[in-house]
């Protein structure tokens, strides 16, 4: 019984060869597409730090553009509070203006009435003599 098994592993031995050999060749396209797939993996994998670090690059110049954002917003909050007191002070300023002009003109009125009133009183007190005057001189030349 020694002489068939030597004989079955000689003959097995050959067959479990050329199977080992034919059997990768037939799924070679299987293996190629797994051992790309593990590279592409890998490149991905390995690019991953690169695109992190972008990541990281963007996000830092995003927080920059919002810190300047900021910045921006409260320059032009205080901006927009000085003009808002400029504004009031140039509101009082303008209603200031508005009370002398007013009470310029009613200074001009009160002038212009008196000098008329008192041109109309100079005539009236011409008139007046001269009435008299006349009304005196015609009872004088009664008597």
């Amino acid at each position: 019984m020694d002489k068939p098994r030597p004989y079955k592993a000689y003959v097995i031995l050959p067959l479990l060869v050329a199977a080992g050999i034919l059997l990768p060749v037939g799924e070679g396209t299987t293996q190629a597409g797994y051992f790309n797939d593990i590279y592409n993996n890998f490149q991905q994998f390995s690019e991953l730090p690169d695109e992190i670090n972008e990541l990281k690059d963007s996000y830092r110049r995003a927080l920059q553009d919002l810190d300047r954002a900021r910045i921006d917003t409260e320059v032009y909050r205080q901006q927009n509070a000085d003009l808002a007191e400029q504004n009031r002070q140039l509101t009082e300023m303008v209603s200031q203006l508005q009370e002398a002009e007013a009470a310029r003109k009613r200074n001009a009125e009160r002038l212009k009435t008196v000098g008329i009133t008192a041109a109309a009183l100079l005539a009236g007190y011409f008139i007046l003599t001269r009435a008299l005057r006349f009304g005196m001189r015609r009872s004088n030349r009664r008597f």
